[in-house]
């Protein structure tokens, strides 16, 4: 994509920021492209994108179809329930008939904790198999629905310590209320509905009776289940802290990570991270048109960094400062930040970029605990050549990254960089990738050189904008191949570890590229 391009996205008005998010892309949905069309005003095309995700049978006959993928349905719900302020008395009316109405259902049953009610059907499209193999009067699917909210619980609040659920005043009882409905002729895997406006919110949620659709791809049946709930009760307890529509990447980021702490043997989350690590010149919190991609839910992998690299309680705590600032800008995770490590956020960033490098074929001892399972993030190779200047010129989103690859291939000397930028708060790591070793070296100043390059497989420049909030941020990239620098120290002898101090031991569980030439 053109920097032009790039720009233009980002220009998007008010109303498109409020159905599409920050950063749209291209309409992929009928709806969508209908509202993009003018055939839908704003109001209109909200209702039907929830509505669509819940039972797509419930929209005009134009606007029905079947979503390639299924999606937590709960962004759509804050994106729709953000935009009540800004639109008509008939929209919120219109919006409330849905989020406030619970779903009907002939049964329930209390959890063995007695923390939770679950409402569910044995009959019709809702029901759920009634298969009782204890014989204790509650469907299977229902009894095991109970235990994995019981234990979720304990696991996030009552081990990780995070605050409950909001009351609902007694709603359906006092138990906090689960409705198992099919959801498999929307395209959500389960729904947390905040009942009211506000900072913070009461909800409810709904799960699917038994995962099997088509459209549960990734992850289906009990599995499915399981991770839904560890995601979706987190909503729950997020919208205790702060339910604002400019969370979402942070909602949906956590929830994700949640799914993996909970359940750390079922992997769901490894879908979403390609379109995340397949795009480091984004925003991490750029949003992106909720369900096109999975973007907001690769941002999990941010989660999950901030806990394998500082401590598991790292992202309760960002959401308790969230919480009490009333809103999610990265000021606030700055702020805590600058707690744990001198650099705050910016630093934890290029430290991020530099732990998103090594995934893949890459992967190595001291960065992911999974990190062989995740893709690989484009890099953008430079050939360098005597008597010839390289350069890589480039603009990033605040918080984003570029990584800038040399290969020396067994020719002997060294290489001069210099880094040069407009504007902006950058912060460059230099990766000296051996057969058997890696470096990290922070750099300070604009120019540097490596000497008896050839010791090293690959060298890596790794650039990341520590600005929290813009796009555009420019830079420039010059290499030097120099044959005389050939006086290099010897490669550190690292094994395959990273230079970083890791607080917590490997295995820890709660349990692009292109060819620039100089112009």
């Amino acid at each position: 994509m053109s920097r032009g391009r790039r720009i233009v996205i980002r220009r998007i008005g008010s109303a498109l920021a409020l159905l599409w998010g920050v950063a749209n892309i291209d309409a992929e949905t009928l709806v969508e492209k209908a509202y993009e069309a003018g055939q839908l005003d704003l109001g209109t095309a909200l209702i039907y994108q929830l509505e669509g995700m819940r039972d797509r049978t419930d929209l005009p006959t134009a606007y029905q179809e079947i979503l390639p993928h299924a999606f937590c349905g709960t962004p759509h719900v804050v994106q729709a329930m953000a935009a009540v302020p800004h639109l008509d008395a008939e929209y919120g009316r219109r919006l409330g008939k849905i989020v406030q109405r619970r779903p009907s259902a002939d049964f329930d049953a209390v959890s063995p904790s007695g923390r939770f009610r679950v409402h569910y059907d044995i009959e019709g499209s809702e029901g759920v198999d009634p298969t009782d193999s204890d014989a204790n009067g509650v469907p299977d699917y229902v009894d095991l629905t109970m235990a994995v909210l019981d234990s979720v619980w304990v696991i996030q609040v009552d081990q990780m310590g995070y605050s409950p659920p909001p009351d609902d005043g007694g709603v359906d009882g006092d138990e906090y209320d689960v409705y198992i409905v099919d959801l498999g002729r929307g395209g959500a895997y389960g729904f947390t509905y905040p009942e009211r406006a506000g900072r913070t919110s009461s909800s409810y949620l709904e799960i699917d009776n038994d995962y099997a659709n088509p459209i549960y791809q990734q992850t289906k049946g009990l599995d499915a289940l399981r991770v839904t709930i560890a995601h979706e009760f987190h909503h729950a307890i997020q919208f205790g802290y702060y339910q604002g529509s400019d969370s979402i990447w942070w909602q949906e980021s956590t929830s994700t990570w949640m799914e993996e702490v909970v359940y750390p043997d079922v992997d769901d989350y490894l879908q979403y991270l390609p379109s995340f690590l397949g795009s480091p010149h984004r925003a991490l919190n750029s949003g992106s048109r909720v369900g096109a991609d999975f973007h907001i839910y690769g941002t999990s992998i941010f989660s999950l960094f901030l806990e394998q690299r500082y401590g598991p309680h790292v992202n309760r705590l960002i959401w308790e400062e969230v919480g009490r600032r009333g809103n999610a800008r990265l000021e606030h995770f700055n702020r805590m930040l600058l707690d744990i490590q001198p650099g705050g956020l910016s630093a934890a960033l290029s430290q991020f970029a530099v732990w998103n490098y090594f995934t893949g074929l890459r992967a190595r001892e001291g960065y992911y605990a999974e990190g062989e399972k995740y893709p690989l993030v484009p890099t953008r190779d430079l050939e360098v050549e005597d008597g010839v200047s390289a350069r890589d010129a480039y603009d990033l989103d605040a918080t984003a990254s570029a990584y800038v690859r040399l290969q020396p291939r067994l020719r002997g000397g060294g290489v001069n960089l210099s880094f040069s930028a407009g504007r902006g708060l950058w912060r460059r790591q230099l990766l000296l990738v051996g057969p058997d070793s890696v470096v990290v070296q922070t750099l300070n100043d604009e120019e540097t050189s490596v000497a008896g390059w050839d010791q090293y497989r690959e060298i890596v420049m790794v650039i990341t904008s520590g600005e929290e909030s813009g796009f555009a941020y420019e830079y420039a990239l010059e290499v030097e191949y120099d044959p005389q620098l050939t006086d290099g120290p010897p490669a550190r002898r690292l094994g395959a570890a990273s230079a970083y101090a890791q607080p917590l031991p490997r295995g820890f569980r709660r349990r692009g590229a292109h060819r620039i030439r100089p112009g």
